[in-house]
């Protein structure tokens, strides 16, 4: 197993989406995490000597090694190392990894994680039976120019691009169609994502217990109105504390990072 690097700069915005977004098959990924946390594979070995992302050039398996560490292979402190070893268990459905993929994804690169939130999560939860490009494309447009501390000068075919790849990345996540009008896939996590949602949320906001406001909580794919009945389901089969005193909904985490997925996949 490789070593823990927690050095990524979660704030700062980076085009990582295109690289992710032009993958063939995403569930690439899953195998991605069993050779990180393998001691007899390495990532190495799965990009260069099986040439499992079957790339044709030395400078392409570099360039995309690269941004698959980035963003899914940094771990912000062991729990969160800890957190994602556990879902690389075998026996956990492929729909629950792909949940968990989007989530790591989410809580390690920031572009993804407010497109997700701010532009495709609320789309999805309107009515609207699908998602265009020109969505994406508005949001980007209007948030650079709200950011200019960020110094972020990308042209408009970086933003054209990176709404393509971004479309791209979730029909092969599955969670929009491959075909070119991108209509919302219905997801419903889960008993068990929906409480490992719970520790990527804590990890994105380890001092706060109130659900509702963190900044994740849009991407959880459960709609805001049936988040305390859902939760206060999963709280009395004694999967984690909940509290809710008719403002914030404070949820306890009691298994450890490290053994959470045991408990709910054994």
């Amino acid at each position: 197993m490789e070593p823990l690097n927690n050095t990524t700069e979660l704030g700062a915005y980076d085009t990582a989406i295109n690289v992710i977004g032009g993958l063939k098959d995403c569930n690439i990924l899953i195998k991605v995490l069993d050779s990180h946390f393998n001691q007899s594979d390495t990532l190495k070995d799965l990009f260069n000597q099986r040439n499992e992302f079957n790339l044709r050039t030395e400078r392409s398996r570099t360039r995309i090694e690269r941004e698959v560490r980035k963003v899914f292979l940094q771990f912000s402190n062991q729990d969160h190392q800890d957190l994602i070893q556990g879902i690389s268990r075998e026996c956990i459905p492929l729909q629950d990894k792909q949940l968990f993929l989007f989530w790591q994804l989410a809580l390690n690169n920031r572009l993804f994680r407010e497109i997700t939130a701010r532009v495709f999560m609320k789309t999805y939860f309107s009515g609207r039976a699908s998602i265009s490009k020109e969505d994406i494309i508005a949001y980007l447009k209007e948030s650079l120019s709200q950011n200019e501390s960020q110094q972020i000068s990308w042209s408009q075919n970086t933003i054209n691009t990176l709404s393509t790849k971004y479309l791209n990345l979730m029909s092969k996540l599955g969670f929009v169609s491959s075909g070119r009008i991108k209509t919302f896939i219905h997801v419903r996590p889960s008993s068990e994502a929906q409480v490992v949602f719970l520790y990527f949320a804590k990890l994105y906001s380890p001092n706060a217990s109130n659900i509702l406001t963190n900044e994740l909580l849009p991407i959880s794919f459960i709609p805001s109105e049936d988040i305390q009945e859902r939760l206060k389901r999963l709280s009395l089969k004694g999967l984690f504390n909940m509290n809710f005193n008719g403002v914030a909904l404070n949820i306890e985490l009691i298994h450890s990072y490290k053994g959470v997925c045991d408990v709910l996949y054994s």
